[in-house]
């Protein structure tokens, strides 16, 4: 390793807060003490460290740097993406992220956030195996994998640890995998000052710090750590706990107390599902098949909400009005005959409709339309027309309390009144077979009736077709259609 990048290295390990596994902080101790002057066998107060490298030639040969940012990761083929979390975390690392097995928050973010915005990502999985790391960028990284889980499914693996920062990030997603061997925790924060003046002395060095505050040269190497120091240092490490106690009760929805009863122990397999520290123990492939099927629901319930959005948009949008001259009420429509299988509202029609041809578009305020002009509005009265059937199918499984089948009834296959006769089969579902007749009754009576009448009059008062004010006229009476529902049913026999 370079000699220009030790002080760097040193800066980055001693006299800041680091939420990492002791051992693995052992082994970067044992790794950088030689390369910064330490002898054969140094102390850190509880902590032994043995050298067991000799410290590096200055010459010594090295490979180029890489820079982070860089890693691809890789998507599953039913579009899962797999963000590998693995080594010692730092902010930002440049070439050390592959130099010396760190990974950065900045090179996770940046993964993440492609994961989220891709459409073709279904879902997230992060693959976790590291000890922890630094402090700096963990939290907001941790609010960003939380908040991930409301866009996308986002799961997480401890394969095989997961521990202290890594955890942070790990308990964040929806569901947390451990495997049979991966272990979770270290719920803890640590600091470490080292204190070389011992050394300095013995190699003949005497450092004089000269400065302005009296707190300035609180961490030296050079100089024994005072009380000021300590306790200055004892209460941000405790900040900094409760700081991420309170971000695993979050992401875990387990109360503080039971995160610090957990004492920044380590927890194994089936003992972290005990701890309410992950979920479930599995494989790999076991926390990818969950997420996968995770997004297959996840995009079921998105196309039930786009539906239930579509049916509450109808109220917003600006509906096209029934073709007709501006003095023309609609009262003065010609008499209503039986509606198209497309603009029926619902089982038995109810009542008559106008006349089967779509609605026009409004007529142009100034002179004769032009041909672009009649051609854009006969591609508005194809999608409006469009949007109509659909708000009232929406209309009908909603009311009919069945969004279960929603979307088999929203196939471009099915009329609205085969929609409304489907429904009204399976509230009758013990008279299998049952032939269920649609009739356009010239006198509808009873809930038909009142419904009827609602239609006539919306339609009448807001100038839209008779479909799309039997949509309105649902949403205004819902128990009005329990009620039809209801007097239907009474009127079926088996057959």
């Amino acid at each position: 390793m370079k000699q220009q990048f030790l002080p760097h290295l040193a800066a980055r390990v001693f006299g800041v807060p680091l939420m990492i596994q002791i051992d693995k902080l052992m082994v970067i101790l044992e790794a950088i003490g030689p390369r910064i002057g330490l002898g054969d066998h140094f102390v850190v107060e509880g902590l032994p460290v043995v050298v067991t490298r000799p410290a590096p030639e200055d010459d010594e040969e090295e490979e180029s740097p890489v820079a982070s940012g860089r890693k691809a990761y890789p998507v599953s083929p039913d579009g899962i993406a797999i963000l590998t979390i693995s080594g010692t975390l730092v902010k930002k690392a440049s070439w050390m992220d592959a130099e010396s097995g760190l990974q950065s928050y900045q090179t996770i973010r940046t993964m993440l956030a492609d994961a989220r915005d891709d459409p073709a990502v279904r879902g997230i999985l992060l693959d976790v195996d590291s000890p922890g790391g630094e402090v700096g960028g963990l939290f907001d990284l941790a609010d960003e994998v939380y908040a991930v889980r409301e866009q996308k499914p986002c799961y997480a693996i401890a394969n095989d640890e997961a521990f202290s920062a890594a955890y942070a990030l790990a308990s964040s997603a929806q569901r947390l995998f451990v495997t049979k061997t991966g272990g979770v925790g270290s719920v803890g924060v640590i600091a470490v000052h080292m204190d070389q003046s011992g050394w300095d002395e013995k190699m003949g060095r005497k450092y004089t710090a000269v400065y302005a505050g009296a707190r300035k040269n609180d961490f030296s190497t050079h100089q024994p750590l005072s009380d000021d120091a300590r306790a200055g240092l004892q209460t941000e490490v405790d900040r900094l706990y409760e700081m991420f106690v309170g971000l695993v009760a979050r992401n875990r929805d387990v109360s503080a107390a039971l995160v610090r009863k957990t004492d920044a122990g380590l927890f194994w397999a089936e003992h972290a599902i005990k701890a309410g520290l992950a979920d479930q123990v599995g494989s790999f492939d076991d926390a990818l098949a969950a997420v996968t099927q995770a997004s297959r629901a996840s995009r079921q319930a998105r196309a039930t909400a786009s539906a239930e959005a579509a049916e509450a948009q109808i109220e917003e949008s600006e509906v096209e009005p029934m073709a007709q001259t501006p003095n023309t009420k609609p009262a003065d429509a010609p008499a209503p005959v039986a509606a198209p299988a497309e603009t029926q509202p619902i089982v038995a029609a109810p009542a008559p409709v106008p006349a089967a041809a779509p609605p026009a578009p409004e007529p142009a305020a100034a002179s004769p339309a032009a041909p672009a002009v009649d051609a854009a509005a006969i591609e508005a009265r194809v999608r409006g027309e469009s949007k109509v059937i659909t708000d009232a199918k929406v209309a009908l499984c909603k009311t009919a309390g069945r969004l279960d089948l929603l979307p088999e009834m929203l196939s471009p296959e099915l009329t609205v009144t085969q929609v409304g006769e489907r429904l009204l089969a399976a509230q009758n579902a013990s008279s299998q077979g049952t032939q269920i007749n649609s009739q356009v009754n010239a006198a509808p009576v009873g809930a038909e009736g009142q419904l009827h009448a609602a239609a006539t009059q919306i339609a009448a008062r807001k100038h839209i077709t008779y479909a799309q004010a039997y949509v309105e006229a649902l949403k205004l009476n819902p128990s009005l259609y329990t009620q039809y529902l209801a007097e239907k049913s009474a009127t079926i026999r088996p057959s």
